[in-house]
């Protein structure tokens, strides 16, 4: 796997705006739920494994269409992923950039809105533009330039991964502290064999279409690895 896409989690991209962000988070009364231990544990061997090979042993990328691109798989020797397991960090680049911002990657995602900064800060973070204080601001998470294989799970309007947002605290497994971080959960069990799908939209038409693609109504079990890695629907 390119080296590019083995970020075993989320890089800062601007200095000093951890701070903001838990600012915002505390001012829009919508502080985080910290990750449970069970899950940190699983986030931090995850992690290693990304750093290390890019991907773990028990999943599978494999290109699907010229169209649709790639998709991750589980592998067909593996055991079942449970629910509630973690698959992986959503990782990427993270910044504080003005709301609404034109922004034509498919893989940047606005997890936080509605964002408001002093002078000193918009200075410090968007000094291409003049002091406005009714300017809203937004922390992008774009993982086109840099990410790990959580890029390549597919979009699905019945998905079998959920994205979860949740603030890393102080754990015991090392794992830098964080007050927003996507993490991508196993929504229900995942079967040997089937594609690990993520809802980016409400509506798979509006996703796809969006790249000139035909609508495909996919399903976890729409493509699907066999014994060979060959792909069966």
């Amino acid at each position: 796997m390119n080296m590019k896409y083995k970020l075993p989690r989320q890089t800062i991209k601007q200095t000093n705006i951890k701070p903001i962000i838990e600012r915002e988070l505390i001012r829009q009364g919508a502080p985080l739920d910290p990750m449970a231990n069970k899950n940190l544990k699983e986030l931090a061997q995850v992690t290693q494994t990304i750093k290390k090979n890019g991907l773990p042993d028990y999943l599978v990328l494999k290109k699907i269409s010229d169209q649709i691109g790639h998709g991750i798989f589980l592998h067909p020797d593996a055991k079942p992923l449970k629910k509630g397991q973690v698959i992986g960090p959503y990782s990427g680049e993270l910044s504080i950039e003005v709301q609404n911002k034109a922004d034509d990657s498919a893989y940047a995602f606005a997890l936080v809105t509605e964002m408001r900064l002093n002078k000193v800060e918009q200075k410090a973070l968007d000094n291409a533009n003049k002091f406005a204080p009714s300017r809203h601001y937004a922390l992008n998470l774009d993982a086109n330039k840099y990410g790990n294989f959580t890029r390549y799970i597919n979009h699905c309007e019945k998905p079998n991964v959920e994205a979860m947002m949740h603030a890393i605290e102080k754990n015991k497994e090392n794992l830098e502290e964080m007050p927003i971080e996507v993490i991508y959960i196993a929504k229900k069990t995942i079967q040997p064999g089937e594609q690990l799908l993520v809802c980016y939209e409400d509506e798979d038409e509006t996703y796809w279409n969006a790249y000139g693609v035909k609508p495909v109504p996919m399903t976890p079990k729409t493509y699907m690895l066999d014994s060979d890695h060959n792909l069966v629907n």
